[in-house]
């Protein structure tokens, strides 16, 4: 395939979410290193992304690429009603957010009584953040550019009514004014107190 003819948004989408793919399995995803100065123990030791809810992220990265994937390579196994560059954009946007959190927020890492222990992303999960963030970016811009639509689930009726049908056509404007209907009796005035 000429890669020339694909759009630039999903060959962007495509590698971002290749590399996010790649360096979800490098161990310095999140680093933590403890420092003791009461036994004289010094060590660092890192993970990868497939821990915690960073394994939910990364699956949505990769759901977020298969689709992009799916429209690029193979768009007529799909009907044409399923939003693809919408479900794309949104989990990659969901995912690239579940990684970060996940490094930021790794949890209770101990320490005390002269223990120092530090975790956070390592260099992994930096380059990790940014090329979630290509994805979603990436994805995003796709979706503005395909046209798609937002589904429209406000014209749905309320509850025990029916889906509201189509909008009446307006009367028309032109021509003579119907005549107004006659006037009737006017009823009794109320007895004064």
């Amino acid at each position: 395939m000429d890669l020339s003819k694909i759009n630039p948004l999903n060959l962007g989408a495509l590698v971002a979410g290749g590399i996010s793919f790649i360096l979800s399995f490098i161990p310095s995803y999140v680093t933590v290193s403890v420092d003791s100065d009461i036994a004289g123990v010094d060590f660092s030791e890192g993970t990868n992304a497939w821990k915690s809810y960073a394994t939910l992220g990364i699956l949505l990265v990769i759901l977020a690429t298969a689709a992009i994937a799916v429209k690029v390579f193979a768009p007529q196994v799909v009907p044409a009603e399923i939003p693809l560059n919408l479900i794309a954009a949104a989990a990659a946007g969901l995912g690239a957010l579940l990684l970060i959190l996940r490094a930021v927020f790794p949890g209770d890492t101990g320490g005390g009584f002269g223990v120092e222990v530090n975790a956070g992303p390592g260099w992994s999960g930096y380059l990790l953040f940014l090329s979630a963030i290509a994805l979603a970016v990436f994805a995003g811009l796709g979706f503005k550019e395909s046209g798609e639509k937002l589904p429209n689930y406000g014209n749905q009726g309320g509850p025990g009514q029916p889906p509201a049908g189509p909008t009446p056509p307006a009367p028309p404007t032109s021509g003579p004014t119907p005549p107004a209907p006659p006037a009737g009796p006017t009823p009794p005035a109320p007895p004064a107190p």
